[in-house]
């Protein structure tokens, strides 16, 4: 449904003067070009949806010079910009260099501030507009809301990690049928901020790898009430190279699999999932297209299985691994891997990972050449058919995750 309202349905409470009624977190790494076009894209959206409000940005920055940590600046319309460093700096291979202790940075100071409403933002992205600020801040102040997860408008294949992955294997686990359950940016209360700042997660892997992963399922953990809004594309600004897909598999699966762990009492006994409220339109088939080669995949998923074949070995269960075997003696067009196939495989990993049977960084990043195949055949499914055929095979596929479900539980216990 659609939520956007107008400015005057969001009653601002009186002037703080020294508080802010919505903080906006930015995280940036010495680029002050791209904090100056949030800030931009803060005073349009305050002003054309949220007037009457105070803001005020939180910009985290480890590579300021400690005379400018905790200068303010002024900005018209209301608006100032506070500039601080992170308590620590933490850097992971999947490139969120510092994000975790700048969430909690943000959290810290919007508690200080009394801030009624926060959001966090990504300097990165070059596709934001001010509609995103009224998106993540009128859930939470005219709705209630006590956390708000951005839904994106994607190109055909965008993500297929997260598609065929991470939504899949969230949705099975905690019962929430997530757009995109990944708090990449994301909003919330004053009060889901000091409750966040209280759990004990901040010095944890799971806070340096996959925060945005945790950050949903904490909530709903914690029965305060998730939802969903739909800000429109998400294109980030190039960046330099890469980490290898080994690395990338590797730090999503470890995170998601470390979340299971710390969170099973959530999650044992729901079976089905049901839908999470979403405000806004949902978003339809993206103009854009991502060239990705199922060739090139199928050459990467065979690869793995000649080279962490002793890992493998380890970690599924005969019957998985058997089928895996007989796949990869398949040619391109008949080759597709099984939704209850990719979702044993999934639960066999989380599993040995639980277990312990080998280093964890190695359970993880061994994933990627079966992530691939599984990437693989969604293309080779789909590729010819309509827009509408990707999203029937990724609710398909989440529906086999569901009736999966059993099999995990079972040897989790």
């Amino acid at each position: 449904m659609d939520q956007a309202q107008s400015p005057a349905d969001v009653n601002p409470e009186p002037d703080r003067p020294e508080g802010a009624d919505l903080t906006i977190g930015v995280l940036t790494a010495g680029e002050s070009s791209s904090l100056q076009t949030v800030v931009k894209i803060v005073q349009d959206g305050m002003l054309t949806h949220l007037a009457g409000l105070s803001a005020a940005v939180i910009h985290v920055d480890a590579t300021l010079p400690d005379e400018q940590a905790g200068q303010v600046e002024h900005i018209a319309d209301g608006i100032r910009v506070v500039h601080t460093q992170p308590a620590r700096t933490m850097s992971t291979d999947g490139g969120l260099v510092g994000w975790g202790e700048a969430v909690r940075t943000v959290l810290g100071a919007s508690r200080t501030l009394q801030a009624r409403a926060v959001v966090m933002l990504n300097a990165g992205i070059v596709s934001m507009t001010p509609e995103w600020i009224r998106g993540l801040v009128q859930p939470v102040l005219k709705e209630g809301c006590a956390f708000v997860l951005p839904v994106y408008e994607r190109g055909r294949y965008e993500g297929t990690l997260t598609q065929v992955f991470v939504v899949p294997l969230m949705r099975a686990l905690f019962g929430h049928q997530f757009w995109h359950p990944m708090a990449d940016e994301f909003g919330c209360s004053g009060e889901v901020a000091q409750f966040l700042l209280a759990q004990d997660i901040w010095s944890t892997d799971i806070a340096r790898q996959g925060l945005e992963f945790w950050l949903p399922v904490a909530l709903a953990d914690a029965a305060l009430p998730v939802t969903q809004s739909v800000l429109g594309p998400r294109i980030l600004a190039p960046a330099g190279q890469q980490p290898p897909l080994g690395s990338t598999v590797g730090r999503v699966a470890g995170a998601l699999f470390s979340i299971a762990e710390r969170h099973e009492a959530g999650w044992l006994d729901v079976r089905g999932s049901e839908p999470v409220t979403l405000f806004g339109a949902p978003p339809g088939p993206a103009k854009r297209v991502v060239a990705i080669d199922p060739e090139r995949m199928l050459e990467g998923f065979r690869q793995g299985v000649r080279d962490p074949l002793p890992i493998w070995e380890r970690i599924l269960s005969p019957e998985s691994l058997g089928d895996v075997l007989v796949l990869s003696e398949y040619p391109t067009g008949e080759f597709r891997l099984a939704d209850h196939l990719w979702a044993r495989i999934v639960f066999d990993f989380l599993l040995a990972y639980r277990a312990r049977v080998m280093y964890r960084s190695h359970i993880a990043q061994s994933l990627a050449p079966l992530y691939l195949g599984c990437a693989a055949s969604l293309v080779l499914e789909t590729r010819s058919h309509p827009e509408p055929a990707v999203a029937q095979a990724a609710e398909r596929l989440a529906c086999a995750f569901e009736s999966e479900k059993q099999y995990l539980v079972d040897r989790w216990r």
